[in-house]
């Protein structure tokens, strides 16, 4: 299921464009943190709002998310490489979501019982270039 149903406050990604939810993701960093417990998720999407905001570069080609998750009950994560494009999606559970990112051999899952976009910034990949 595509990971933005999950989030508890959709707002913060009407700007981008509809569908980014199945888009593949860039995973940079994922943050446990006892307090909570909640786990946060940066990642990257190859995509910008269709009117950028006034802060961010005219030149921005990916739109950075930080994705935060509260009330984390279980966290498993399998394999791990340097570069992690993949997957992200969510399922409704009991009382909360399943959110799982899938980079060939490697799997994150947790069970959160809430979803919410902390930021969201842009930036240009010298990379998409080629």
């Amino acid at each position: 299921m595509d990971w933005t149903a999950a989030v508890a406050n959709p707002q913060a990604l009407a700007s981008l464009p509809a569908g980014i939810g199945a888009l593949p993701v860039d995973l940079h960093e994922v943050i446990l943190h006892r307090d909570g417990p909640s786990v946060r998720l940066r990642f990257d999407l190859a995509v910008v709002p269709d009117v950028l905001p006034a802060r961010w570069d005219e030149d921005v080609n990916r739109t950075q998310v930080r994705l935060a998750c509260f009330g984390v009950q279980a966290f498993a994560l399998t394999g791990f490489a340097a570069t992690l494009s993949g997957q992200l999606s969510a399922r409704s559970i009991d009382n909360g979501w399943m959110v799982t990112f899938a980079a060939g051999e490697v799997v994150l899952t947790l069970r959160t019982s809430l979803v919410r976009v902390e930021s969201l910034s842009g930036y240009r990949n010298a990379g998409d270039d080629e």
